[in-house]
């Protein structure tokens, strides 16, 4: 794919890894953006800066994509008077604890943005790209969590599940028609979302297991490019994913839900 002077949409853009991908799109790549995020200011900022270092057009969306209202103003918005070139779907939240413990209204927005909005946007944008017929891409941004269950974020888990078989369905369905369909599959990323669940007391930033997050973001666009189905970025992602898959199913899940209740001991300050 050939990103230079086409329009890439890229949504939770305002921070973490998204914020990264739409650098490295402008910067690298020439391309002009569409950045959605809940945080206007930071997608404003986000904007200047790259229009004056990348000489790139940049369009900003304040959404809440949980909400399927700005789900559909995002779609008319990021199209209007414009041919969109390649759709990056990497908003998404967690609910971290047990899931008996969580709180509904935590969980229900979770599955909005992860899951609702993600089909929905995909819905939407695979019409325009077959019309527009620029042979271009869709990005699913998933996690290690949706291949090796994660307990502790049981409902995040299966979200991230839900995208990995939805991006490989629509891979297969799209291949003839000239759209590629990458599902992007990284493990843990140093981003403030660490931070906000109290997960860096215990896993930490600087943890081998971490990537950061603009070493990721370099990973993604490129999966996008070579048009890949699915991509783990990272070789030891790819050791542990070997490894799970090796053992038991019982066992990987008890060995990763033991070093996530210590995690969720530590953010209690309980560990």
């Amino acid at each position: 794919m050939e990103f230079r002077s086409r329009w890439v949409l890229v949504t939770g853009a305002s921070s973490g890894l998204g914020r990264e991908i739409a650098r490295h799109l402008a910067r690298d790549h020439g391309a002009n953006l569409i950045i959605a995020a809940r945080r206007r200011s930071r997608l404003e900022e986000l904007a200047r800066e790259l229009e004056q270092e990348a000489k790139v057009q940049v369009v900003t969306v304040q959404a809440d994509l949980s909400r399927e209202d700005d789900v559909e103003r995002l779609f008319r918005e990021a199209t209007d008077g414009r041919e969109v070139y390649a759709v990056i779907l990497n908003a998404g939240i967690t609910c971290f604890g047990e899931h008996h413990a969580l709180a509904w209204e935590d969980i229900s927005r979770m599955l909005s943005l992860n899951v609702t909005s993600t089909v929905r946007l995909v819905s939407l944008f695979v019409p325009h790209l077959l019309e527009t017929r620029q042979s271009g891409g869709v990005l699913l941004v998933s996690s290690l969590a949706g291949v090796v269950p994660v307990p502790y974020q049981a409902a995040y888990s299966g979200t991230k599940g839900f995208l990995i078989n939805f991006g490989r369905c629509l891979w297969h369905e799209l291949r003839a028609d000239d759209v590629s369909v990458t599902t992007f599959v990284p493990g843990g990323i140093s981003t403030e979302l660490l931070d906000i669940h109290g997960l860096s007391k215990h896993f930490g930033h600087k943890n081998p297991m971490v990537m950061p997050a603009d070493a990721c973001a370099r990973l993604a666009v490129r999966a996008l490019q070579r048009r890949r189905y699915m991509y783990v970025p990272g070789l030891l992602n790819r050791a542990s994913l070997l490894l799970a898959d090796l053992l038991p199913r019982r066992l990987s899940t008890t060995v990763i839900g033991a070093e996530y209740r210590k995690a969720l001991a530590t953010a209690r300050g309980d560990g």
